[in-house]
């Protein structure tokens, strides 16, 4: 028994002492998409917060928003990461700076809906989980046991140590703003497979139809509540696929709107195929199906500069 009392305790104090060296590695990596650019995003105070999915990192230049606008702005998006990301992200950065001027949050058919594949992705938010209720909550959604598992504190790297090991105390070159540049043009005759902005698992017009997840709805109320009480202008914006369902896309922004009738101060932004297809119905903006290169990026940004520009003129 005493032999046993023993190892156990030698258990959790190795578990302490790993995870206090992995985590003071870790609150010092800026670079990689495993939680050093979460830090780096957690540093910045812009006037404009862009938050989402890489279609968003890849598709919001900042420099151009504060170039039309004359407001700072940063790109916290991160590929792979979604809504939850977005909402857990901005929990932990609203308690380090003042609120911005507005938010830009990209969303997409499948943002508002449940996915497994998506509560998986935030495990790289693990490290801050004691900083957070939210952020808890959510790593804690994703099985009965989580809120056990999470107690050793080196569990909360599982999959990270890598990473962390390649991207300790590096930080991204000066000027940095979050953007991606995605280079290349897209030939819609060599791209297949791809149906939806995120998943691929159903079709767009499967997902459209998926009742929201009440969980999603509450963080998004909650924030739209947050942002207006702030005086934050808080824009939900959809970018363009190159073969976006419009049947799908219908049904997905009839049922959008119908719930942000109740959120106070949002406002849907849709930069589309479907809405402006003069501009976005060229290959040659896109690097592949859902996500635009360069010259596709600039362009979304300046239409998303100018309807900025005019919510807060107070223009139609």
């Amino acid at each position: 028994m005493r032999r046993t009392v023993v190892f156990l305790l030698l258990v959790v104090l190795l578990d302490r002492g790993l995870g206090v060296l992995l985590g003071s590695i870790q609150t010092r990596s800026f670079t990689g998409d495993k939680g050093g650019l979460l830090n780096y995003a957690l540093l910045q105070e812009p006037q404009i917060l862009i938050l989402g999915s890489s279609r968003a990192q890849l598709h919001i230049m900042p420099s151009v928003l504060t170039e039309k606008l004359g407001m700072t702005a940063y790109n916290a998006a991160l590929k792979g990461q979604d809504l939850l990301y977005a909402v857990m992200l901005y929990d932990l950065w609203k308690r380090r700076h003042p609120p911005p001027k507005a938010i830009v949050l990209t969303v997409d058919i499948e943002s508002l809906i449940t996915r497994e594949s998506e509560v998986n992705t935030v495990h790289l938010m693990a490290p801050h989980m004691d900083e957070s209720t939210l952020v808890r909550e959510v790593l804690y959604s994703d099985n009965p046991l989580a809120r056990f598992v999470y107690v050793a504190q080196t569990y909360r790297f599982n999959g990270n140590v890598l990473s962390l090991a390649n991207h300790a105390f590096r930080r991204p070159p000066d000027g940095y703003d979050g953007f991606i540049v995605s280079p290349g043009a897209l030939n819609p005759a060599t791209e297949t497979g791809v149906l939806n902005a995120l998943d691929q698992d159903r079709t767009a017009l499967e997902m459209a139809q998926v009742p929201f997840s009440p969980q999603k709805l509450r963080y998004l109320r909650d924030l739209a509540v947050e942002a207006f009480r702030n005086g934050t202008r808080l824009y939900l914006l959809h970018t363009p696929i190159f073969r976006q369902d419009e049947s799908a896309h219908k049904i997905w922004v009839d049922k959008l709107r119908v719930i942000l009738a109740d959120m106070p101060g949002v406002k849907f932004v849709d930069l589309c195929i479907t809405t402006h297809p003069a501009i976005f119905s060229w290959p040659q903006l896109y690097r592949n199906l859902n996500h635009l290169n360069r010259d596709g990026a600039e362009l979304l940004s300046g239409l998303l500069a100018a309807e900025i520009k005019r919510d807060f003129s107070g223009s139609p």
